[in-house]
């Protein structure tokens, strides 16, 4: 019996050790929240060293070479438009876009680089959405979250004040087919340095007040998508469990863990 335990706990800890070691290094998992309808900002109080892009301060129009964001990265390929139904937070200044017409068919893709200031927060007030908007959260060139309308639109309509999204909030008479919502993205298993907006098709990829933060104290807003900080850690620690109790029972049995999406 004591052979027998002694054989499981070495088991358990060469599972445990190979759980850690084959973890994807970017098998990142987000939590995703929606503001209140009519917010354009993030929860501010909420974020640890945090950053705000409203590109009030940048030259209106197409830029292949992009812009600076001192102290946080780059954009590259963008196109910022003056404030219309479509964007511009408060109604007021300039706003973000992906735009193939309004770049003259020279924009389908802009993209944010952190790759020096790598974050754990990423949001930004979506404005107009529409069904060619597409935006992605990239961890050393690989893929670990992405987003469309369609998903914007899905989670809106969970909420109980689905029908406040839709509109121009700054003027609600405008564009009340498609829904506006300041988004939060919380990277719970580790960080991510670039951040990708696409949009095919002739409409725009608006967005304004993009905010990024190294760091948050919870995870506010209405949650649309709840992924438990500690589900990374607790997998492993399954896994080793799960590696114990084969080499106890002696049993062959398949084990699955179920793990929110």
């Amino acid at each position: 019996m004591k052979n027998l335990l002694i054989k499981s706990a070495i088991a358990s800890s060469v599972v445990l050790s190979l759980a850690t070691i084959t973890r994807p290094a970017t098998a990142a998992s987000f939590s995703i929240s929606i503001e209140d309808a009519g917010k354009q900002t993030a929860n501010y109080s909420n974020l640890l060293s945090y950053n705000v892009q409203n590109f009030d301060g940048s030259t209106t129009g197409y830029s292949a070479a992009g812009l600076q964001w001192t102290g946080v990265g780059n954009y590259t390929n963008t196109l910022i438009v003056d404030k219309d139904q479509y964007g511009g937070a408060g109604g007021t200044g300039k706003y973000f876009d992906v735009d193939t017409s309004r770049s003259g068919n020279k924009q389908t893709v802009s993209t944010l680089d952190l790759t020096n200031n790598p974050q754990s927060y990423f949001g930004l007030w979506w404005s107009a959405g529409d069904a060619n908007n597409v935006l992605e959260f990239y961890s050393k060139g690989s893929l670990v979250e992405r987003i469309t309308t369609a998903d914007v639109v899905s989670y809106i309509a969970k909420l109980p004040n689905k029908t406040s999204y839709y509109g121009n909030p700054n003027s609600p008479t405008q564009n009340t087919g498609e829904p506006y919502a300041f988004i939060n993205f919380y990277d719970v298993a580790g960080t991510f340095d670039q951040v990708k907006f696409t949009n095919v098709g002739g409409t725009g990829f608006e967005s304004d007040n993009h905010t990024v933060a190294t760091g948050y104290k919870s995870i506010t807003g209405n949650v649309i998508r709840a992924v438990p900080e500690s589900s990374s850690m607790l997998g492993i620690f399954a896994i080793g469990f799960v590696g114990a109790a084969s080499v106890m029972t002696r049993q062959a049995k398949k084990k699955s863990v179920l793990q929110l999406s």
